[in-house]
């Protein structure tokens, strides 16, 4: 589990190096072990990741362990966060011993170990600080399994000083999008204080807070399900009036909250977990679980069944798109790469003074390169001017999606053109193009800059005396 580290660097951040207290049992251990003293931490956030990731320890003084977990999110078997102690016997003693040894190997000048974890350790009576990368491939690569090997025993075997744990209790579709409840569960022996979901940072970067919930389809891997939960509005505020929670040990809360983020899904059962990236305060303990990064138990997921596909109705289509039109933004597709969704996608001048923006929409397939030519387009003032440049790509919204293959009719909710006096089939802006009328010319349009009504799904769409029929401009 700690060998996570060796598969993926972090944030720079500040570390703060876990050491126990003088409290492990002096007593009845030889002066061996009464001299043992080191810890191991994860230098969590040194890369540059989106966000910051919570250490994982572990700690040795005398013959008692400590482990701190803070980050499990790339160790299935490993849920939640926390500290477990173990007072060291057996085997899990001469791994200990082992251990402690090894970190006290001689340097090497020419050592490539890229991870920057951190080590203390108490080497021939003095106290010996460092990063693990001094050290050669082999003994750190030996380092890492007994790290490993003491981490496992801990959680397994030692007690839970401190311990939240986050699962999902039900998922139910609603009014205006799906009402998700999920629990936090505290079984450590000491109150653990965090801001309610509905008060977390949702902005995207390295203090990014997520509360999400993920899935697949049972049985296959083929179907995949998403939600996003941070930020959004609680069902149950009324418990939690200063938008803070004091979670008492042993304890559990459960937040009732709203989301229209949710990805695009298959109708079936799923089993889903949830994931979380917050910030925590133990209370009376020493402990540097601050920023922590966890999920549910991934052995016991929890399986909800979807009646009908999402999105399945024009309205949920909105949802959808306001939702994915927010999460791509961040994503914008630039000259020569590869577009990973189907949409209809508006440009987005790349050089000159200003941001500038297409009028029109242009459909794309996952799939297609975007051109590294220049881009010829009408611009979103609707003034007559044209941009002519290089362009990125920004998703604005369904492209026209037959209801079946080889079908002509399109799936409600995505036509990009619509005639005149018929139902409006999406809310947005819409543009008038009339037709040029000549046969040479066929594919042709003349368009009415003067002419753009914004209209609500439902609606109908004008009738002009010119003949004109309307084009999608977005939202």
């Amino acid at each position: 589990m700690i060998r996570n580290s060796w598969i993926r660097h972090f944030w720079h951040a500040a570390l703060a190096l876990f050491v126990l207290g003088s409290n492990a049992h002096a007593e009845t251990v030889n002066a061996e072990n009464r001299s043992m003293r080191f810890s191991y931490t994860t230098n969590g956030a040194a890369d540059g990741s989106i966000n910051k990731y919570g250490n994982n320890a572990i700690s040795v003084l005398g013959d008692t362990l400590r482990v701190q977990i803070g980050d499990s999110s790339l160790d299935r078997n490993i849920n939640g966060v926390g500290i477990y102690e173990l007072k060291l016997i057996n085997q899990n003693l001469e791994d200990a011993r082992k251990l402690a040894e090894l970190l006290c190997s001689p340097k090497d000048p020419a050592s490539d170990v890229p991870i920057p974890d951190l080590y203390t350790a108490k080497c021939g009576g003095e106290m010996r600080s460092s990063y693990i990368r001094d050290f050669s491939r082999d003994v750190a690569s030996k380092i890492a399994d007994l790290v490993d090997s003491l981490t496992n025993a801990g959680i397994q075997e030692g007690r839970k000083l401190v311990k939240l744990d986050v699962s999902l209790v039900s998922i139910e579709r609603a009014k205006n999008g799906f009402l998700v409840s999920v629990r936090f569960i505290n079984s450590g022996d000491h109150p653990i204080k965090f801001r309610t979901p509905d008060k977390w940072d949702t902005k995207i970067g390295k203090d990014m807070d997520i509360l999400g919930v993920n899935g697949y389809q049972t049985g296959s891997h083929d179907s995949k399900f998403g939600l996003g939960l941070a930020g959004k509005l609680l069902e149950n505020p009324v418990g939690f009036p200063d938008g803070k929670v004091t979670l008492a040990p042993h304890s559990s809360v459960t937040f009732k909250m709203k989301t229209t983020s949710v990805s695009k899904f298959v109708a079936g059962s799923y089993d889903l977990n949830v994931g979380v990236f917050m910030n925590m305060e133990v209370i009376g303990t020493q402990s540097s679980l601050v920023r922590v990064d966890f999920h549910s138990d991934y052995k016991n997921p929890t399986r909800v069944t979807f009646d009908r596909d999402y999105p399945s109705t024009p309205q949920e289509r909105e949802q959808w798109e306001a939702y994915q039109r927010t999460r791509l933004s961040y994503f914008p597709v630039n000259p020569g790469e590869k577009f990973a969704e189907d949409g209809l996608y508006r440009a987005v001048r790349t050089t000159g003074s200003g941001a500038y923006r297409s009028l029109q929409l242009v459909p794309f397939k996952a799939g297609d390169v975007a051109t590294r030519d220049n881009v010829k387009m009408l611009m979103a003032s609707a003034s007559g001017t044209e941009f002519d440049g290089p362009v990125q790509w920004v998703w604005e919204g369904s492209a026209p999606t037959p209801v079946k293959q080889y079908s002509f009719d399109i799936t409600e909710g995505t036509e990009q053109v619509c005639q005149a006096g018929t139902v409006c089939p999406r809310s947005g802006r819409w543009l008038a193009r009339v037709h040029s009328g000549s046969f040479s010319t066929a594919g042709s349009y003349r368009y009415d800059l003067a002419g753009i009504v914004t209209l609500r799904h439902g609606q109908s769409m004008p009738v002009r005396n010119d003949g004109a029929d309307w084009e999608w401009l977005g939202v």
